[in-house]
């Protein structure tokens, strides 16, 4: 008997301990990818090129982040984690310095292959998933509140994460030299090493590029560095969301050009490592509407997914009646 109960034991922990690797499988992870750049830096541009990339190749499961450094885009809070000397250079998840666009040099360095970095990256397994809601607090859009919603898949009676938040923009233009980016990889400067398609736009290009536009810009930032003291509460218990929500202003934010072209990021950071295990965007919700929205779900075409509020993906025959989240707004089902 004594046998029987042991053996009956040890399954239950064996089938336990699967259902908490098949849960961590299912959370959507995202990499997040700070790119330092600059208007006077001439070798930028194929960092600029390396985020296109990346977005094209792996949609919204990567999230490009353009950090500006000595330009009229710095803002304070950022340059003070640029990993190592020089730019371009990039930071994945922030687990060191890498190249914009040739990575680690795996295709070689005049080649693009940043994308094998985030492949891989995004392999790897994930303690927590995390959405986010974004919407602005007054009528007057000063201030956005961030909400974010975060659940772990592990338990610990210490909590060694926080979160930080980040509003992005896009479209930033602008006159004048200030504006111009700096291009060594134009044929004016004599014959780039750099031959791939995608940067055949700068080889044609002249030496100084104007009537630029830059995206992923980020304009304003919460706990960006350290996270926010609070935002991830002790005990984490597996399976139980911790919800937190905060503020981050566009007053006085002098980089802002235009309010519609803001998005937000929540990153989830581990405060041992200094890493970031996961993370969101959001469009931003108009002031006064709701952030649930009572739509029906539409079925879905090929390729679009749907999550649950602990951003694990949810398969269609398996939707029960609930809240679901798409395209980063919430549903009611």
């Amino acid at each position: 008997m004594k046998r029987i109960c042991l053996i009956y034991i040890l399954l239950m922990s064996a089938a336990l301990s699967l259902t908490a690797q098949t849960e961590s499988a299912t959370f959507v992870r995202r990499a997040v990818v700070e790119e330092y750049t600059g208007t006077w830096c001439g070798n930028c541009p194929r960092g600029i090129v390396g985020l296109q990339r990346l977005t094209e190749d792996f949609g919204d499961r990567v999230i490009p982040i353009a950090v500006h450094s000595g330009d009229v885009m710095e803002i304070a809070a950022y340059p003070a984690l640029q990993p190592g000397d020089g730019i371009p250079a990039c930071n994945l998840d922030r687990k060191g310095k890498l190249d914009p666009y040739n990575g680690g040099g795996t295709r070689g360095f005049f080649h693009y292959g940043i994308d094998v970095e985030v492949a891989s990256e995004l392999e790897q397994p994930v303690e927590a998933g995390i959405t986010l809601t974004a919407q602005w607090n007054d009528a007057q859009l000063w201030d956005v509140r961030f909400t974010a919603t975060t659940i772990f898949n592990i338990n610990s009676p210490e909590a060694p994460y926080r979160l930080a938040f980040i509003l992005l923009e896009d479209g930033l233009t602008g006159e004048g030299k200030q504006w111009e980016q700096v291009n060594y990889f134009s044929y004016e400067e004599g014959t780039s090493n750099f031959a791939d398609d995608d940067m055949k736009e700068w080889r044609d290009a002249p030496y100084n590029v104007g009537n630029m536009v830059y995206n992923h810009v980020p304009v304003n930032t919460l706990g960006i560095k350290d996270g926010i003291a609070g935002s991830i509460q002790a005990p984490i218990v597996s399976g139980t969301p911790q919800t937190y929500s905060n503020i981050v202003t566009t007053l006085n934010v002098r980089v802002i050009q235009d309010k519609s072209h803001l998005s937000a990021v929540v990153l989830l950071l581990n405060t041992e490592t200094g890493e970031i295990v996961n993370a969101a965007k959001a469009d931003i919700l108009p002031y006064g509407t709701d952030a649930v929205q009572t739509v029906a779900i539409p079925n879905r075409p090929n390729g679009q997914s749907l999550n649950d509020l602990q951003g694990r993906r949810v398969s269609p025959s398996s939707q029960a009646k609930g809240v679901y989240i798409r395209n980063h707004r919430k549903f009611i089902k």
